[in-house]
């Protein structure tokens, strides 16, 4: 699954849950880019088009994360570190 995915799916859900206007309209503004141009990792690699998709999404991202999103890439990250920083400790997390 796609960071593009995983933020619809995310917008959709907190769209159902979110009771304040400003962060409803923030959020629908996510969605709505998101929907409205294409995913990256369906344009050609190395293309001009791809970079630019890549780009708005990264920027996307950063105001989904604003706004409470964290992808599953950063999710394991964090617990990867948390482990590892346990282990050089000697405490089992």
């Amino acid at each position: 699954m796609s960071v593009t995915d995983e933020m619809v799916e995310w917008a959709e859900e907190a769209l159902s849950h979110e009771a304040h206007a400003a962060r409803r309209a923030k959020i629908e503004a996510i969605l709505t880019q998101l929907r409205e141009f294409p995913d990256p990792a369906g344009l050609p690699v190395g293309s001009t088009q791809r970079f630019l998709a890549q780009r708005r999404v990264d920027r996307l991202l950063v105001r989904a994360g604003a706004l409470g999103f964290e992808p599953t890439s950063l999710a394991l990250k964090k617990e990867m570190g948390k482990q590892i920083a346990g282990a050089s400790l000697g405490i089992p997390l």
